[in-house]
């Protein structure tokens, strides 16, 4: 940096839990230094992501930073972009936690170094989030997915499961048996496709992966202005554990039993009433709207592999309505 060049000020959010506890301190005077040989200096905060990172960042943002860089996993990345949703500061991130989702969907390099110079290069694009709402008013903005039915019973115990071990998922997998088997599951896509269906699931995606890097919609992407739906009929319960066991890391297994669909809103009604559950957050049970926020957030991130398949999908005519809800109607296999 010349000394006619004016230093960026941003702000550096960290959680000192995510990652091994013993490599936080190590990493943050490694990130600060690297930024600082970039031309940005950095005013640290620590914070534990769903108390402190949400409004941190809000205040960042009050404070006129323009640059608000955080490091840490997908907890802390998301409750902190949801404090600058709406605003024009830019979000960095820096990988440091255990599942990197949202830097994987979005080509952020792990390597720290590679991480600090992208930010430096202020390459920044505009992201769609979700946003879930229940009948009874709570809602929250979404990053990853909404899941509706068994999903949101085993995401608890599934993201505990280390470096994926299958054996981990024991816990995930009584939670499976006790669930209720045949759900009857209702669909309303841009208020005119309906569908009816027994499933104990629904995926509604904005990214890729999610959790333990479940690949679950390899085709979602945070920028086509259109959200992801994955609905699993005719799957005995073995069975839709054994795909997730599949799936995690990134071990996407096409199955021709899945349904899938695409919209900019959908509304899930279910009986008996499921859990829903939003980017790990549970938000109680029942019917709930989720919707696609189109160019929500600035994020620091390299441009995609191919920018006409975005432009492409952002301007795709979606399907007439599929058929009257009475005609639409899956049995589920019972295991």
């Amino acid at each position: 940096m010349s000394k006619k060049e004016k230093a960026t000020y941003a702000k550096l959010i960290i959680n000192p839990g995510a990652g091994p506890t013993n490599d936080t301190a190590k990493n943050m005077e490694s990130a600060v230094k690297l930024l600082k040989k970039q031309g940005i200096k950095v005013d640290v905060a620590l914070a534990k992501p769903k108390k402190e990172a949400t409004p941190l960042a809000k205040k960042a943002v009050k404070d006129g930073y323009e640059m608000i860089i955080v490091m840490g996993g997908d907890g802390t990345v998301e409750a902190a972009a949801r404090g600058m949703i709406g605003s024009k500061a830019r979000l960095g991130i820096l990988v440091g936690g255990t599942a990197n989702n949202m830097a994987k969907s979005l080509g952020i390099p792990q390597n720290l170094e590679e991480a600090c110079a992208l930010i430096a290069s202020n390459k920044t694009r505009k992201l769609d989030l979700g946003l879930a709402k229940m009948k009874d008013g709570k809602k929250m903005y979404f990053f990853e997915l909404t899941a509706i039915g068994l999903v949101s019973a085993l995401y608890r115990d599934a993201h505990q499961v280390p470096n994926g071990n299958l054996a981990g998922l024991k816990d995930a997998a009584l939670t499976l048996l006790h669930h209720e088997s045949k759900p009857e599951v209702r669909l309303t896509l841009d208020d005119e496709s309906k569908v009816k269906i027994e499933t104990m699931l629904v995926v509604v995606s904005n990214t890729p992966v999610f959790g333990m890097n479940f690949l679950v919609a390899p085709n979602a992407s945070m920028e086509d202005g259109l959200l992801d739906v994955s609905v699993y009929p005719n799957f005995t319960k073995a069975e839709l554990l054994a795909y997730y066991a599949k799936v995690m890391n990134e071990g996407y297994s096409a199955n021709e039993k899945i349904q899938r669909f695409r919209a900019r809103k959908v509304e899930v009604k279910s009986t008996p009433k499921l859990d829903v559950m939003a980017d790990g957050v549970m938000l109680g049970k029942g019917t709930v709207e989720i919707k696609n926020k189109p160019k929500a957030l600035w994020v620091i991130a390299p441009e995609p592999t191919d920018p006409s398949s975005l432009e492409q999908a952002a301007n795709i005519k979606l399907p007439a309505p599929i058929a009257p809800v009475e005609k639409v109607t899956v049995a589920m296999t019972e295991n």
